[in-house]
């Protein structure tokens, strides 16, 4: 990740959760993180961009820390997963997410509530593929009603035992809501009842189509190539930062961005294909090739 962008997110996590989301405006971001406004744009369209971005680089890192637990261990493992998600709800206190959670889901703001709402997806659908490991393929048909029920009973388990007791080890509400999960599945299954068919996962969470997904290794590979004829052109280290700066503009709008904003892309190209290093080169012309092809299947998806 680029330093300057670094500093921007580092700072408005400090504050998010010292003042608030609401109390903190990008000002305050800006004196804390000493970037100036106009580095701000290049990486942020709004303070809701950058609350999303914060989220999203804490939540990489609880997803990280809760599958190395997985690493080398049997998989249908029960005290495995309650690891997990002992793991995972401690970070969340650590990481002091469940204020800055609430606050988002109470506040008016469309963009913060359906990326908390694509979340809480994600969640499920983890759930969901963890219990498949756990309780096999046999009762895969009613994983994703119980996958929705134990986030679902956890989260509020979660809630009220903080409220009353402050101190209480998140292994204990997560052993708890487990164990009543592991007579659920077993209800369940005798009855055949089903509310949910599994099936309505890809439904909900609207992923882009596999095309993207094949193409971006590749493109992957060729701007590390770019990147490396940046690293050995006669240049200074203030232009070779810049220039790596807008091949991380170009990466994250074309491939993490939910709409990509197309004209900001046509934009940063122009100023590769002009630039002395990439002028006239073959690689910028399948590094153009390749953003335009994925520019036309996220337009076809959208």
């Amino acid at each position: 990740m680029n330093p300057k962008k670094k500093q921007l997110l580092d700072a408005a996590y400090r504050l998010f959760v010292e003042k608030g989301y609401q109390s903190t405006s990008i000002q305050d971001i800006l004196d804390q993180s000493v970037v100036s406004k106009g580095t701000f744009y290049n990486y942020f369209s709004s303070k809701n961009e950058l609350f999303i971005d914060v989220f999203n680089t804490v939540f990489e890192k609880m997803r990280n820390a809760r599958k190395e637990i997985l690493v080398g261990r049997d998989v249908s493992d029960y005290e495995t997963f309650i690891q997990q998600g002992n793991c995972y709800l401690e970070l969340m206190q650590k990481y002091k997410l469940y204020t800055l959670f609430e606050e988002a889901i109470a506040s008016n703001e469309k963009e913060l509530k359906a990326f908390m709402e694509n979340n809480r997806l994600l969640e499920i659908e983890w759930t969901y593929h963890r219990l498949r490991d756990l309780f096999g393929e046999a009762k895969t048909p009613y994983l994703l009603d119980l996958a929705v029920i134990y986030t679902g009973m956890l989260q509020y388990a979660m809630y009220f035992f903080r409220q009353s007791e402050p101190n209480t080890q998140p292994e204990r509400v997560v052993r708890y809501v487990f164990n009543r999960l592991t007579h659920l599945v077993e209800d369940v299954s005798r009855t055949e009842e089903q509310l949910i068919p599994p099936r309505f996962l890809s439904v909900w969470l609207d992923r882009p189509q596999d095309e993207v997904v094949i193409r971006k290794e590749l493109f992957e590979k060729t701007n590390a190539h770019m990147k490396r004829l940046i690293t050995l052109s006669p240049i200074s280290e203030e232009s070779k930062e810049a220039h790596d700066e807008v091949l991380d503009f170009i990466y994250e709008e074309l491939l993490e961005r939910k709409k990509p904003k197309i004209h900001l892309l046509r934009r940063a190209l122009e100023t590769l294909a002009e630039d002395p290093i990439f002028h006239g080169q073959e690689i910028m012309t399948r590094y153009q090739g390749m953003v335009d092809e994925i520019v036309q299947i996220r337009i076809q998806t959208q």
